[in-house]
């Protein structure tokens, strides 16, 4: 009986302020009722001056009797003794240990504020610093919540940033699967939330949908949806869920990103006055120069950098002269990787020409078998060996005395030394000639970033840039989604109307975006990736008037563009027998798109009508006529006070 009372007093007050200050002041109550109590039994009830004892235990070198006799001088020294211990020593003492567990508490992140507006990131890691810095421009109190020590925390983020940031960020310890610590976040309160996941987690995507899904469950019927932007570790989860909708009640407006993917478009799309288009110059009809892409290093960041080029360098001088792009893996386990690829985007390749070769061993050398001529723009090209083979380094120096090519090399060696190593080592052929180099680095401030500002005649480094810093990736100018919404929008006036729109209503977009699937959005944005390398094809201003002619080819290019997405999507064309049974039964072809065989991916010339008499050629020549539209459309509504890129989707809303 003794252990349980003094258990439960000990867990009393171990648990909170309250309930220290409320023992405190039982105990003080119970021991000066007692003393009174005493003192009136012993001395009798007219001694007893309640006012004067009340003065007595509060401060005991406090006398309002000036002739006290020897029992009150006793009766005084009493209380006066208990008031020393209770309000001069137990009192002093529970106020510190309140201020020291307030700070305790503060500085582990265990303190929760009532929120508002504000911005919510779930998660510390590699990227937190990089994309604080950003949101700290908004102007919203940024919360971050992690579970990895706070103290260890502070010290990583606040060294990086300056004391007007750090005013704004509020750290919370707390596990973003526990709908408990989730709540204490005040999402319900929240501008924008995005989760990231923490360093070294093991399946950090499986958790991140997890969250995604709890924050859903707690989020309160709303009229606007919260954006929620996610990060996927691996390529592979990250391209499920490109095509997957997610049921999130339509509260939540769900934006996935892969770290890889964003720095491949980031560097190919988004940074042009920051890095260099793979097309140094606009490649028209009348060109005879192609895009070559080299890759030394088959990591997540090569194979993402080689995809993304394929989404994006689709050329006219393919449609006039059958020039292709190409794209180079150089790595010592190309055949591996190659494999993997092969397995990965197999329908890919089975539409598209590759050939592997191994430097070692030549009898290892293939090409993909020739069943039947390939209506693609893209060739891939796979090489077993080191970057330091002198095989490889004469190759790259012969790629750079190519007059007709536009050579780009990207270094993707996950351990920075190594790709610096191979970087900075190139055959002085490669830094001569007007080839781009990209080394893969783990900060901005990196030795390729002090060679590539050399001043004066030391300038042998003048092409070479980092890239893939992990605090410098997610770019918030560019994670909206005006433009695609603005390609969507065309698609669907023209789906109602058969004719392109005269005008793109930046107030309606929005809703019309929010109405489509997960996958078709994605479409949407890599049909907009391709927009700045259309216009330099074409020339393309916001006040050019396309002829039959330029809409045609256009079309056509946007169509092999189209070809290349659907299959690294994952879908396959048609055999020949599926394309005799939809031409014998048009309602087939939205059976065989329901099990990802798309009878579209063809040679543009092939393209079919469908149940409905449209072909698909049309949808090719309504983008395509509408490009000087959007491009001057998205022009004036950046230069919009009222909408500028980072605010847009809100403000649409």
């Amino acid at each position: 009986m003794k252990n349980k009372l003094q258990k439960n007093i000990d867990r009393a007050l171990s648990q909170s302020i309250g309930s220290q200050l409320a023992w405190l002041s039982v105990a003080v109550v119970v021991v000066f009722g007692l003393l009174l109590l005493a003192r009136c039994v012993i001395s009798g009830a007219e001694s007893l001056d309640f006012r004067d004892s009340i003065l007595h235990f509060i401060n005991p070198g406090t006398s309002y009797n000036s002739q006290p006799d020897d029992a009150d001088k006793i009766w005084a020294l009493i209380i006066g003794l208990f008031g020393m211990i209770f309000m001069s020593g137990l009192l002093i003492s529970v106020f510190n240990n309140i201020l020291a567990r307030r700070v305790e508490k503060i500085q582990n992140g265990k303190v929760y504020y009532s929120f508002e507006n504000h911005i919510v990131i779930i998660g510390f890691d590699k990227m937190s610093i990089g994309l604080v810095k950003q949101l700290s421009e908004k102007g919203n109190e940024i919360v971050l919540q992690t579970v990895q020590p706070i103290p260890q925390v502070r010290h990583e983020l606040f060294s990086n940033l300056s004391p007007d940031i750090e005013k704004k960020v509020t750290l919370i310890s707390g596990n973003r699967t526990s709908i408990d610590d989730l709540q204490k976040l005040r999402i319900d309160q929240c501008a924008e939330i995005f989760i990231l996941g923490e360093n070294e987690e093991y399946d950090n995507d499986s958790i991140n949908i997890e969250c995604l899904k709890k924050i859903a469950e707690i989020l309160p019927e709303q009229k606007q949806r919260i954006s929620c932007h996610v990060l996927f570790e691996y390529q592979s989860t990250f391209a499920v869920f490109q095509q997957q909708d997610i049921d999130l009640k339509g509260k939540i407006d769900f934006v996935p990103f892969n770290y890889y993917e964003t720095w491949a478009q980031k560097v190919w799309v988004d940074a042009p006055g920051e890095y260099a288009p793979l097309d140094h110059a606009p490649i028209t009809a009348d060109s005879n120069k192609h895009v070559h892409l080299v890759v030394l290093g088959m990591s997540s960041m090569g194979v993402a950098m080689g995809i993304q080029a394929a989404h994006i360098c689709h050329f006219p001088n393919f449609v006039t002269k059958c020039i292709k792009t190409r794209i180079t893996f150089i790595s010592d386990d190309a055949d591996r990787e190659m494999n993997f690829l092969l397995g990965r985007y197999r329908h890919l390749f089975e539409e598209i020409d590759y050939i592997y070769r191994d430097i070692d061993n030549k009898n290892n050398n293939f090409a993909n078998p020739v069943t039947k001529r390939k209506f693609t723009d893209i060739e891939f090209e796979f090489v077993k060996a080191r970057v330091e083979n002198p095989a490889i380094q004469q190759y790259l120096k012969e790629l750079s005395a190519q007059k007709d090519c536009y050579l780009t090399i990207a270094v993707c060696f996950s351990y920075p030394p190594a790709a610096i190593a191979a970087g900075l080592y190139l055959p002085d052929e490669v830094y001569q000639s007007n080839a781009h180099i990209l080394i893969q680095q783990e900060t901005s401030y990196s030795t390729v970033n002090l060679l590539a500002h050399q001043q004066g005649i030391f300038q042998k480094h003048k092409n070479v840039k980092p890239f893939g810093m992990p605090d410098n990736c997610y770019n918030l100018k560019y994670a909206d989604d005006l433009l695609p919404m603005q390609v969507n929008y065309v698609y669907d006036y023209y789906y109602h109307n058969k004719k392109i729109p005269d005008n793109i209503p930046v107030s309606e977009i929005s809703t019309l975006w929010d109405r489509l699937i997960t996958a078709h959005k994605w479409s949407n944005r890599y049909n907009a990736n391709t927009i700045e390398i259309k216009k330099r094809s074409f020339a393309i201003q916001t006040d050019t008037v396309l002829d039959d002619e330029q809409i045609d080819l256009m079309a056509e290019v946007e169509h092999n563009r189209w070809n290349i997405e659907k299959l690294l999507m994952g879908y396959r064309a048609t055999s020949r027998q599926e394309k005799k049974e939809i031409a014998s039964d048009k309602s087939k072809k939205e059976e065989y798109k329901k099990m990802f065989v798309h009878n579209d991916i063809c040679a543009y010339k092939d393209l079919q009508d469908d149940a409905t008499g449209s072909n698909a050629n049309e949808y090719d020549r309504c983008i395509s006529a509408a490009l000087p539209l959007i491009i001057k459309t998205n022009v004036s509504t950046i230069s919009d006070s009222a909408f500028s890129r980072s605010s847009f989707c809100r403000f649409a809303e």
